[in-house]
């Protein structure tokens, strides 16, 4: 257990007032200004337990209250009886301080006493009880996930507080979009979230499907999974389904088995991460149907596709790494496969790849198993415009498919920022060098923005445009083909 699970387990640690309050409410008779067991993994457990497809009754708060009692209770009886007894009599069945110390065989003036003493037993219960289902509940959730391709992310604790806040506050923000281009760590950044997630138990679930892999050998190789389908939303129903462990019984329906778990995401506050949402046919399909079921349940979904255009999503850009964070990259990647001849290099052959590829993870990576087998300039020439591609297909993975889409006035304002440094050209400066008149231009840049390929900075009164230092490569070397 690391140290935020530790502080969360204290924070979330069950009192005598808590057990109190929860007792005193126990029919309702009493109102009570917060329930002390809402955030409780145990409460959950005992849903699960006793029915998977009911409505949800037991997750009202105040029945999910009486659960959890009445599971500590049961244990209490195992140890003490006489003190599950005492409890039951005072609060279940609300008898007065001298009709229980009549029955019970006890002074009236020790009563008050024994009662505390009860109290007390019951929550070392319920805590422990509570610590237990909340391991249970961790367990099942990180078995979910793929199991990391990282030891560390860098350069992205920024983006990563602000998605978390995101997803963790009490905002409206239900479904979140993180772009970026093909290789920059949406993946990764998105399972770092969810573990983190996962330790602070801030869902009531977490679910997580990919619609497309991509793995990189240590050898510096990309294997990419092509020709798959769009994902649909029943797919990701049924994919859903089978994470929140509902059976597909012989005689369920398909329409039935969707229905029961469009009402888990309106009922519990579940996390479901979406991850590689690349097409448009993909989110066109799902976008409607996340809205309808979302609320409290909250979607993270990583594209390379901007989905600014789109109604009610929250859009966040991850960006290069910058050369410092590129450097810390490149050392700790050669540093993990003891490739000592890189991670003890200088800062000046760490600038020469910074210069050829940029801040881009993926590429920096695929950098670092080349070397395994070649010199660094023969390394960087597969980076330059004119040099000899190797086999490594990061330009196809990246740029080909997205390529293959764009128009003449689309390729034509990418050759334009192809010259632009890094501080990028303003609108009127691509308008001058493209030709191209000021609609073709704004319909163009809008559309490249959502694509990725094109970088938004400057002000809000002087907007600039740029490119990646892998996309120009990859440009300069299309056009001089």
């Amino acid at each position: 257990m690391d140290e935020n699970e530790k502080f969360q387990m204290k924070y979330q640690n069950i009192t005598t007032d808590d057990v109190l309050e929860a007792l005193r409410a126990w029919h309702g008779k009493e109102s009570v200004t917060h329930w002390p067991f809402s955030q409780l993994r145990l409460g959950l457990q005992l849903v699960d337990e006793e029915d998977t497809y009911s409505s949800m009754a037991g997750g009202k708060q105040a029945a999910r209250n009486r659960a959890i009692l009445n599971r500590g209770l049961y244990v209490l009886k195992t140890q003490s009886p006489d003190s599950e007894e005492l409890l039951r009599e005072r609060f279940e069945h609300r008898r007065d301080v001298l009709a229980v110390a009549n029955r019970l065989n006890i002074s009236e003036s020790s009563i008050y006493y024994r009662q505390r003493q009860a109290i007390s037993q019951l929550t070392e219960i319920l805590n422990r009880l509570e610590e237990n289902a909340s391991s249970d509940w961790r367990n099942r959730m990180y078995a979910r996930l793929d199991l990391p391709t990282y030891s560390r992310l860098v350069g992205v604790d920024e983006i990563c507080d602000v998605l978390m806040d995101t997803l963790l506050g009490g905002n409206d923000h239900f479904i979140v979009a993180l772009d970026g281009l093909g290789g920059m760590g949406k993946t990764a950044l998105a399972d770092k979230v969810a573990r983190s997630i996962i330790g602070q138990l801030g869902f009531e679930e977490i679910a997580w499907t990919t619609a497309k892999q991509t793995h990189l050998s240590s050898l510096g190789r990309l294997k990419i999974e092509s020709g798959r389908p769009a994902l649909t939303f029943p797919l990701l129903i049924e994919k859903l389904a089978d994470q929140f462990e509902i059976p597909d019984l012989p005689n369920m329906t398909q329409l039935k088995r969707q229905q029961i778990v469009n009402n888990y995401l309106r009922e519990r506050a579940c996390l479901v991460v979406i991850d590689n949402l690349e097409t448009v046919a993909d989110y066109r399909s799902l976008l409607p149907e996340l809205r309808a079921n979302q609320n409290p349940s909250k979607f993270l979904l990583t594209s390379r596709l901007r989905l600014f255009d789109e109604p009610g999503v929250y859009s966040l850009s991850l960006k290069e790494l910058s050369r410092e964070s590129a450097f810390e990259l490149l050392r700790e990647e050669a540093s993990r496969t003891g490739f000592s001849t890189l991670s003890d290099s200088t800062n000046e052959d760490l600038q020469k790849i910074y210069d050829a590829v940029g801040g881009h993870p993926l590429a920096l990576k695929l950098v670092v198993g080349q070397l395994r087998f070649r010199s660094l300039s023969r390394v960087l020439d597969r980076y330059e415009v004119g040099g000899q591609k190797g086999s490594d297909k990061i330009f196809d993975y990246i740029y080909q498919e997205i390529w293959e889409t764009l128009d003449d006035n689309s390729k034509m304002i990418l050759l334009a920022l192809s010259q632009a440094s890094e501080i990028g050209f303003t609108f009127d400066h691509i308008m001058s060098i493209s030709g191209l008149s000021e609609m073709h231009v704004d319909q163009s840049l809008e559309n490249l923005i959502l694509l990725s390929l094109v970088d938004l900075g400057g002000s809000l009164h002087e907007r600039r445009y740029r490119l990646h230092r892998l996309t120009e490569v990859f440009l300069l070397t299309m056009f001089n083909s």
